[in-house]
């Protein structure tokens, strides 16, 4: 891996910290922007780069950095309530990065919504189990009634707009070369 590559994946790691810290605290699942950030990064960057901050970002946490949502950290957040929310953005970078690579704006907004979908049911299943819910509730819980869903949908448009922009101006400046498809 080169000194760029490794910067855009600690930068990467770094910026989902800030977006888990733009939240509204609601009961058992907090309002943040992190699928925001993971969809950003995903199509940012090429798939093994978004996929490796995002491996960053959840080992950071997991050892008890204060990156997750409310400035949490540590084991328990990943076997807590929440936590399958958290991992699942390895695979949905991952599965953002794998359509964006293709350069097709349809391909991206597929594996975009595909990510946030994966982040969901994981999100949801964790929740359901670890809170011994009925799938209503974890559902109902984990979408805050419909209200994550609709910001997440929203959201998700918004960051592949900008995400492609990001992606140009860095392939521009030489932060990034388009032999960097993985």
């Amino acid at each position: 891996m080169s000194t760029k590559q490794i910067t855009m994946v600690g930068l990467g790691a770094a910026l989902m910290a800030v977006f888990a810290q733009i939240s509204i605290p609601i009961p058992n699942v907090p309002l943040t922007f992190q699928l925001f950030g993971v969809v950003l990064l995903g199509v940012m960057l090429p798939r093994k780069l978004s996929t490796l901050a995002l491996t960053v970002y959840v080992l950071i946490g997991a050892v008890g950095a204060p990156v997750f949502a409310g400035f949490s950290g540590g084991l328990q957040a990943l076997i807590g309530p929440t936590g399958g929310y958290l991992y699942s953005f390895i695979a949905s970078a991952f599965i953002v990065g794998t359509f964006a690579k293709k350069n097709n704006m349809i391909y991206t907004t597929i594996g975009a919504y595909l990510g946030l979908a994966v982040s969901y049911i994981v999100g949801t299943i964790q929740l359901k189990y670890v809170l011994d819910m009925s799938w209503l509730a974890a559902i109902s819980s984990g979408t805050g009634g419909g209200v994550f869903l609709i910001k997440d949908i929203v959201f998700t448009g918004i960051a592949i707009i900008v995400g492609k922009q990001i992606h140009q101006i860095l392939l521009k400046n030489g932060l990034l070369n388009n032999k960097i498809t993985e």
